[in-house]
């Protein structure tokens, strides 16, 4: 069930470093009543080979803001929504009602007040949907170079490697959490993505690169649903790869 946030400042505008996903990642976990709960996802999270996937996924902040690209922080100047979403049950009810009863947080320093959690259960029952993104899309590979050092290189949507890192991501996320893979392939078609929705992350020390827009998914309603619930692509858990469902214009 996906959670919405709403929040303001309890003295004034919030503001904030530009890149500020690992200050929600932060807040998420403090936001978690069950210590074993935190250390699970933190610590190990849900095993395919080597990948570790903690399966829940968390938007941008949206509201009324200011950018400042020479200091570079980010100013919310009224409430502001923090979408959440995750397949784990448990994850969603502790941070419901953390987030409820606390009715205070801290952000960067700031006192920022709890106004309301929404909780909204979606339902898909079709096997194509266009879905906009709330946070950055991200796929990449990393691989050893001669002269034995590290290199992520990340992917555009319009690279013919996108859409397979994609439907992997996937396949390793649903074996990683239901035991047995999917039954049914996943393809994805950007239908509105421009230059404009490239977006470059600095999450703590490394850059990260990214996609906004607009795609179309195909597969089956249930595995849809998984995705809805965490996230498109790699690195979910650090804010990257959440979408809404495309209702109109």
């Amino acid at each position: 069930m996906r959670l919405t946030v709403t929040m303001s400042g309890r003295q004034g505008p919030v503001s904030l470093p530009l890149h500020y996903q690992h200050l929600l990642q932060g807040l998420l976990y403090r936001s978690l009543k069950s210590e074993r709960l935190a250390a699970f996802l933190h610590d190990r999270g849900f095993r395919h080979g080597k990948r570790s996937f903690k399966l829940f996924t968390f938007s941008r902040l949206f509201g009324p803001h200011q950018v400042d690209r020479v200091n570079k922080t980010i100013r919310f100047l009224d409430d502001f929504q923090w979408h959440i979403d995750t397949v784990l049950p448990e994850l969603t009810q502790q941070l419901g009602q953390q987030l409820l009863l606390r009715k205070e947080v801290e952000l960067y320093g700031h006192p920022v007040e709890v106004k309301s959690v929404k909780m909204e259960k979606v339902e898909l029952r079709q096997r194509e949907i266009e879905i906009v993104m709330l946070s950055p899309l991200t796929v990449y590979s990393t691989y050893e170079m001669v002269d034995g050092k590290k290199k992520t290189q990340f992917f555009d949507p319009d690279d013919e490697v996108f859409p397979h890192l994609i439907e992997l991501n996937f396949r390793h996320k649903y074996e990683a959490y239901y035991g047995v893979p999917p039954a049914e392939r996943l393809s994805i078609q950007p239908v509105r993505v421009h230059r404009r929705h490239r977006v470059v992350t600095l999450y703590k020390d490394m850059y990260i690169t990214g996609w906004l827009g607009h795609y179309r998914l195909f597969s089956s309603p249930e595995q849809l649903m998984f995705l809805y619930h965490v996230g498109l692509g790699s690195r979910n858990s650090q804010g990257f790869g959440m979408f809404r469902l495309q209702t109109g214009e």
